[in-house]
């Protein structure tokens, strides 16, 4: 892992996207999958970085900025779907964590909270089982939590 990336919603509750790249690393593109992952869903949306993102970035799904534009158009994300969020390098030397969220999880978020991967959590003595749709449901609901955007921005790789 060479960044951790996270989600929330700005002031006027769209999602935003948060990337924090660790030092010495770069990372520039980001896509949004559908839940359960299968080689056949096709993206909801992906975002290349120009230049490459370094340090700390972030920005909005439908309004890109700071360098990253959209490879399509804004994602129309849907209630009730779990949608997971990712990072990479096109020249394959790096990836980000992952995020996963629903539109029910946003709504819950205030703006200058980011939603991540908790990997501070105690480790279950089992993956989740069940169907892949139970499985990405009991990852959403339980492997993940909110920090402060100052949290994310400041903690280390």
């Amino acid at each position: 892992m060479t960044g951790t990336i996270g989600v929330g919603v700005d002031a006027a509750r769209r999602p935003v996207a948060y990337l924090r790249v660790c030092s010495g690393d770069h990372l520039d593109l980001a896509f949004l999958d559908a839940e359960p992952l299968r080689d056949s869903t096709p993206s909801a949306a992906a975002w290349d970085a120009r230049p490459a993102a370094t340090g700390s970035t972030s920005w909005s799904f439908d309004r890109p900025d700071h360098g990253w534009v959209a490879k399509g158009s804004a994602p129309q994300l849907e209630p009730g779907v779990i949608y997971h969020l990712a990072a990479g390098a096109k020249d394959g030397s790096g990836t980000s964590s992952y995020v996963l969220f629903t539109t029910e999880d946003l709504q819950a978020m205030k703006p200058g909270q980011v939603r991540i991967y908790d990997t501070t959590r105690e480790v279950p003595a089992a993956e989740p089982t069940g169907t892949l749709e139970q499985q990405a449901r009991d990852e959403n609901d339980n492997f993940m939590r909110v920090v402060s955007q100052h949290r994310f921005e400041q903690a280390c790789c």
